[in-house]
């Protein structure tokens, strides 16, 4: 399966021309060591928070993203990473997906805590993002025949390029705008991105890139059975120091 989705992600993935802009925390002098603070190198790698100032102390640049309700944040220094080719996600079976609290589209706003209890899929995508253009029918007929599940999708672009992509696509999912902070902490650079949440909040499986090539039921029967496989693996331990 591992090398299966590796495949597709460098075979079909539409990397994003844009540079993103990082969005930060004022001050993370102000969160220090905390419970639910984390903090993470550029690879993705848990980070003490002496060893996250050195870096951030030394010029690194930091994204992050947080819960105000829940009080929990995740920061992470931003740069490219030595010996990567380009793909940084970081967060695989098992990770806690982030905290995070994001405005809604159609108003209001969701948090990672919204999404418990139930399977969510998360699309991360762009306006004119080819292939996250391709394959938004497909997205749609899926969502319409699992009606058991969640699906989110998430975009670095504001409320007005949110909107055209759904009204243009006639693509009906929630969609969470000004979502770089969250990005940049997972590290999805590579569009589209399909992310499985469970029910606990912790990531089932990922998916970059589809299949341009297939026709929509080809890639909806993917989407099909890579969801199933996810749900059916046995679940990752958890971090060193982090309990289910």
């Amino acid at each position: 399966m591992a090398r299966l989705l590796a495949a597709i992600a460098l075979a079909c993935a539409f990397p994003l021309q844009a540079q993103p802009q990082d969005t930060t925390l004022s001050d993370p002098t102000r969160l220090g060591v905390a419970a639910n603070t984390r903090y993470l190198d550029a690879a993705g790698r848990p980070l003490d928070y002496v060893s996250f100032m050195r870096q951030v102390n030394d010029g690194k640049r930091y994204s992050s993203t947080r819960d105000t309700r829940a009080g929990a944040a995740m920061l992470r220094i931003t740069g490219p990473v030595p010996g990567h080719r380009g793909i940084r996600l970081a967060f695989g079976r098992g990770d806690r997906f982030p905290p995070f609290e994001l405005p809604v589209l159609e108003g209001g706003t969701k948090r990672l805590g919204d999404l418990h209890g139930r399977y969510t899929l998360v699309s991360f995508f762009f306006a004119d993002c080819a292939p996250c253009i391709a394959e938004a029918p497909m997205l749609v007929a899926y969502a319409r025949e699992h009606r058991d599940m969640n699906f989110v999708a998430i975009t670095y672009e504001d409320a007005m390029e949110a909107k055209r992509f759904a009204s243009d696509r006639h693509f009906d999912w929630p969609i969470l705008h000004d979502g770089q902070g969250l990005i940049d902490v997972l590290g999805v650079s590579v569009y589209p991105t399909l992310m499985l949440i469970d029910p606990d909040g912790r990531v089932a499986g990922a998916a970059v890139g589809m299949a341009m090539r297939d026709d929509q039921a080809k890639r909806l029967a993917d989407l099909t059975g890579w969801i199933e496989q996810w749900k059916r693996a046995e679940p990752s331990a958890p971090p060193p120091g982090e309990t289910r």
